[in-house]
């Protein structure tokens, strides 16, 4: 019986970086975290077979998460012009399988074809091939993204001061410290394992916020979203394994 705290399970998977044979490395950049509560029961009736909710003080959360993928290189590649750098927007959720929690992705649209591909074959998640606009403006970003159909976001953004490291059992160490994805195919569901140093939170302030991307996963959302925005990470991915 596995008696270890959700937290503690989170440690443990982190820690999981000296699994052999990783498949991508790379730099998330310029990322920006908003969530918002949802209804865990209507959640659930979204996810696949073998995933369950997971929820922090009864509550089930939906995450955008705009930013920029950095230095992409590919094992045992080098890194391919026009596959390094590429602008992404998720829209995610929080799960569990066989108590280990991760992450499950609604969608992730993503600027380069190549790596919507690579990424729907591979790692069986939802990639979406959609068009991207990001600028800066002193300490501004507004970052637009529009699928083919139209749908898309625009959303501007400041980062702010840096937040202390964040504690197990807090609502921003739920939100954020995920060392698994799962997806799921024809049935079966597969767990990858990502490695990166724990984040470095800050304050963000969101002066505009139009999205589409949620409420096209079947959520509806009211109210701000709670914001952090995060300081660059080095990142290593593995391979999905069957687990179900």
């Amino acid at each position: 019986m596995n008696t270890m705290t959700a937290s503690e399970q989170t440690e443990q998977w982190r820690n999981r970086h000296d699994t052999p044979g990783w498949a991508i490395d790379m730099v998330w950049r310029d990322l920006l975290f908003m969530h918002w509560p949802v209804d865990a029961d209507q959640l659930q009736s979204l996810l696949p077979s073998g995933l369950e909710a997971d929820t922090h003080d009864g509550k089930a959360w939906i995450g955008l998460v705009p930013f920029t993928m950095d230095r992409v290189r590919m094992w045992s590649l080098p890194r391919i012009p026009g596959f390094t750098r590429f602008h992404e927007c998720n829209v995610r959720t929080y799960v569990k399988c066989n108590g280990v929690p991760g992450v499950w992705f609604f969608s992730l649209d993503a600027a380069n074809p190549l790596a919507v591909w690579t990424a729907r074959l591979i790692w069986k998640l939802n990639y979406v091939f959609a068009r991207f606009k990001v600028s800066h403006e002193g300490d501004l970003c507004t970052y637009t993204v529009k699928r083919p159909s139209g749908i898309g976001s625009r959303i501007q953004w400041r980062v702010g001061e840096e937040l202390p490291q964040t504690s197990p059992g807090s609502i921003e160490h739920f939100l954020t410290e995920r060392y698994c994805l799962y997806s799921a195919s024809r049935g079966r569901v597969w767990r990858g394992v990502v490695h990166h140093d724990p984040w470095q939170l800050c304050e963000a302030d969101v002066p505009q916020l139009d999205d589409r991307l949620v409420a096209e996963a079947g959520l509806e959302i009211d109210g701000p979203p709670l914001c952090h925005a995060a300081r660059p990470v080095h990142v290593h991915a593995w391979p999905i394994k069957r687990i179900k």
